[in-house]
């Protein structure tokens, strides 16, 4: 959706932000599961309106800080950037990346309806992430059991 949509020439930060490879590492070292089964990136080949792309890429930055404070803790349990926390530790590691985001948010027009997507696509965008956490690590919890 976003990349369909030209966010990198919006966010020149994109390609460093991306985790898809890290994730499916992550999940492969964690449990004997068969990946593709589990979670297959889906895209959408339709492009969105700038207001949703600006909301989905809120959202997604701003779990950077969360996400430091996670890696931290799995730190202790032996996952690193090479084992287990690759995408943690890319994520937290993309801190300086926020302010490009924050920017281009204050140097966008919003009308009201522009402004009711963006927080639409935000709160989604937060949802999407805890589904697919949740179908990953429940699915991950059941096969080592």
């Amino acid at each position: 959706m976003l990349e369909v949509s030209h966010i990198g020439a919006l966010y020149s930060g994109w390609d460093q932000s991306k985790l898809e490879q890290e994730l499916l590492s992550d999940i492969d070292d964690i449990a004997d599961v068969d990946i593709p089964l589990v979670v297959g990136p889906k895209r959408t080949t339709q492009p969105v309106d700038l207001a949703t792309v600006i909301g989905t890429l809120y959202a997604l930055e701003s779990t950077v800080y969360g996400v430091q404070q996670r890696a931290e803790l799995v730190s202790q349990l032996g996952f690193n950037g090479d084992f287990g926390a690759r995408h943690l530790i890319k994520q937290s590691s993309s801190l300086f990346l926020w302010p490009q985001a924050l920017k281009l948010i204050e140097i966008t027009p919003f009308d009201d309806d522009d402004e009711e997507r963006c927080m639409f696509a935000a709160i989604a965008a937060l949802g999407a992430l805890e589904y697919n956490y949740l179908k990953v690590f429940n699915y991950v919890a059941r096969q080592s059991a």
